[in-house]
């Protein structure tokens, strides 16, 4: 079942609307990337860390009273602001609040943010920002003024901007440690739900590092709070609140279908891209040139573990990082830096803080055995030389696996396409064991418990050769990458 996720900037004045992309499952591949750290040229700090001055007197052990909560929406609403942006572009037509019926030429959205630094530095999100023309931001106190973007991040869903407060000192609140957050604490959300400015809602975290949601085609690092604080379209960019009054998120998707299921972007992750928005205005990432995947169960009992962890490669691009340091298919990443990868999803961004040519080490497990490898980060390539062509005409003549549900036929060469060795996969059954893992016709089997295969006799071999209720594994390459699958004879 598809379900939908509505990037929450709204726009106003034309017709209300939301971006919307689709959840999808991130078993499959991830590039693996890391982005540049560099210090920032401000004489002062980009943001202030800790509690505001004034407590708010909640801590974990209180009882927390609505008055509480008055005292921290109170103290921390003056720096929230409401975002307006004028766009020439028109958005796609909303699946929860109808199309747009606005013109073509100018378009007014309204989003969320909140002041970091005196001067005007704020933060966002990318998506409501992007395309703007004009930018004003709306503070509590009614004051209003233009906004400039001095760096984005699509690949994220960062923005920070610089207000022009013509010489005014503005209120500012904290960037807290979101790493610290625990599944079932208090959170506050104030932004600007459907333009209704400076509403304030209350709930608790749901749940933390949701890496398989994607609001959104090019967001390539998700590693999302979950809460049921009510958040909506106009909410984008706007903060998730600790009891401290320490900002531990910024608000950016939600799920339409459901009541209460809230994402927000950690602000640990937001910290580390901050130096290089302010600096360069954009992130510059590196490449460790993997294609990753999740460890399922099912491929957690192949591997030998006890339970699903870390980080499986699916493919290693020839000449690149992974390649000269030793890493393979099959090789499954445990740390990264000296921190633990618990999966596939926390690598991309870990490997974020590692920056081009530094040598970091990882762990690698393989064949039972963990060892550690350095490895030395390249420069990220365009997106063009991480695209593949592969030739899909299959045999039109193939030989049968039934147990597994599969017609097998070779892998052709041809002209102008990558070879790829293996066995073709022509036809998959369905209600079969290779389709319920997601299997499917056009697959090159690569290899079949770690060993390579490149004819349909060598996969039912191997296959035979499994006891009933063993797992088998396979590597298939989908021309747009690789990924694994496993299942139970």
């Amino acid at each position: 079942m598809k379900i939908f996720l509505g990037h929450l900037g709204t726009l106003a004045r034309v017709g209300t609307l939301a971006r919307v992309g689709t959840l999808a499952r991130v078993g499959t591949l991830a590039l693996v990337g890391a982005l540049i750290p560099g210090p920032s040229r401000a004489e002062a700090p980009l943001y202030q860390e800790g509690p505001p001055e004034k407590s708010t007197e909640i801590t974990a052990d209180s009882n927390v009273t609505f008055g509480a909560f008055a005292r921290l929406a109170e103290q921390s609403a003056p720096a929230v602001i409401t975002v307006e942006v004028e766009s020439a572009e028109r958005g796609p037509p909303s699946m929860f609040f109808g199309p747009d019926f606005g013109p073509r030429s100018e378009q007014r959205g309204a989003g969320s943010g909140f002041i970091i630094r005196g001067d005007g530095l704020a933060l966002t999100n990318h998506h409501v920002i992007a395309g703007a023309t004009a930018i004003v931001v709306k503070l509590l106190d009614g004051r209003e003024f233009a906004a400039k973007i001095v760096g984005s991040d699509e690949a994220t869903d960062v923005a920070l901007l610089k207000i022009d407060a013509r010489g005014a000192s503005l209120p500012v609140v904290p960037l807290g440690d979101s790493d610290a957050l625990k599944i079932g604490d208090w959170v506050l959300a104030i932004g600007n739900p459907l333009g209704l400015s400076h509403t304030v809602t209350a709930g608790i975290v749901s749940a933390k590092h949701r890496v398989d949601v994607r609001p959104g085609r090019e967001l390539r690092y998700a590693d999302f709070i979950q809460t049921d604080a009510s958040i909506n379209p106009g909410n984008s960019g706007g903060p998730l609140f600790n009891t401290r009054g320490e900002v531990v998120g910024i608000n950016s998707a939600i799920n339409p279908h459901g009541q209460g299921i809230g994402f927000a972007i950690p602000v640990n992750m937001v910290k580390s891209l901050l130096a290089a928005l302010h600096k360069d205005g954009h992130v510059s990432r590196s490449w460790m040139g993997l294609q990753i995947q999740e460890v399922s169960p099912a491929l957690a009992r192949s591997f030998g573990l006890d339970r699903p962890t870390g980080a499986l490669i699916a493919s290693v691009v020839k000449g690149g990082p992974a390649d000269k340091a030793g890493l393979r298919e099959g090789d499954i990443v445990t740390r990264f830096d000296g921190r633990m990868v618990d999966n596939e999803g926390a690598l991309p961004f870990m490997a974020s803080t590692a920056g081009v040519g530094r040598t970091v080490t990882i762990e690698r497990l393989r064949d039972g055995k963990r060892s550690l490898l350095p490895i030395t980060l390249a420069a990220m390539p365009g997106r063009e030389a991480n695209t593949r062509s592969r030739d899909r005409k299959a045999n039109v003549q193939g030989e049968g696996l039934a147990a597994l549900g599969l017609r097998l036929g070779s892998a052709p060469r041809s002209e102008g396409a990558e070879s790829v060795e293996g066995v073709r996969i022509l036809d998959v059954e369905s209600d079969s064991p290779a389709a319920d893992v997601g299997v499917r016709p056009g697959d090159v089997i690569v290899q079949v418990d770690g060993q390579r295969v490149s004819t349909p006799a060598e996969v039912k071999r191997l296959f035979e050769a499994k006891r009933k209720g063993q797992v088998i594994r396979l590597l298939l390459d989908r021309g747009e990458g690789r990924t694994f699958v496993a299942f139970t004879r």
